[in-house]
């Protein structure tokens, strides 16, 4: 009788040992499908609060009825960003290391309407991708590339003039790249770029942070953006553009071979 009791209480607690295993795996599971999904969903409506914030500091002085409350309103972003970011961090601790492939084409087109948020002085603002006909792969972080990306269209949006503007991007490849006389761009090996032209003439990280020391009105550097950039396995290249007073800047990648 006492081994029947044994053998019952050794198979109950196996059996809820395995059943806390399984509902840890399933919380697991269910955590890793939400959470990239719902911090992106986050940032979004972040990302339009804080340019809107943004809009009206730049037309209110100190002494407009609504400032004040424009001041809570950023309080309180600055308190929701804060919560976002431990968030991000703990889902980030394991996320940043699983990196997989991904068509670059595709990876880029679903920032479109956060890039538009970016650059919309107006509600005017157009953005135009290309990229070659044959789909090019990178091995990266989706949510490292997002923030790389993200950061250096901030850092970008102010060199554009104000009303209607033309955002031209391009998915490059190596052809591209020497056609276009990038500055040290990898003379071996394949790679994949994702470009923006700019409407002026930036053939450096200095050069575009010494505008922003000028205007002051970016709490964002480009050498920040810079970094993003490496720590997603990129790198960041300047070439003088074909149309006069315009240059590109590009992030770069290494080409994914789907067959390695």
């Amino acid at each position: 009788m006492s081994e029947f009791l044994d053998l019952n209480i050794s198979g109950s607690i196996a059996s809820d040992s395995l059943e806390k295993k399984t509902q840890s795996r399933a919380s697991n599971e269910i955590n890793a499908t939400l959470a990239p999904g719902l911090i992106h969903e986050v940032n979004n409506i972040l990302t339009g609060i804080y340019f809107n914030l943004e809009g009206f500091r730049e037309v209110l002085d100190a002494s407009h009825p609504l400032a004040e409350s424009v001041q809570e309103i950023q309080v309180g972003f600055e308190r929701i960003k804060e919560v976002l970011a431990r968030i991000t961090q703990i889902y980030l601790n394991a996320a940043e290391r699983e990196q997989t492939y991904h068509e670059v084409q595709a990876l880029v087109a679903s920032q479109i309407d956060l890039l538009r948020i970016v650059f919309s002085k107006t509600k005017t603002a157009s953005i135009t991708l290309t990229s070659p006909e044959k789909a090019l792969y990178i091995n990266v972080s989706e949510y490292a590339f997002r923030v790389a990306l993200l950061t250096l269209a901030t850092c970008l949006r102010g060199l554009y003039p104000e009303g209607k503007i033309e955002i031209p991007m391009s998915v490059l490849c190596l052809e591209d790249f020497s056609e276009a006389n990038f500055e040290k761009y990898p003379a071996s090996g394949d790679c994949v770029g994702i470009s923006f032209r700019l409407p002026c003439v930036a053939l450096s990280v200095a050069e575009i942070d010494d505008f922003y020391a000028r205007d002051n009105s970016s709490d964002l550097s480009m050498a920040a953006a810079e970094v993003l950039i490496s720590e997603a396995g990129g790198r960041l290249l300047f070439s003088k553009g074909k149309a006069p007073h315009t240059s590109e800047v590009a992030m770069v990648f290494p080409l994914y071979n789907l067959n390695t």
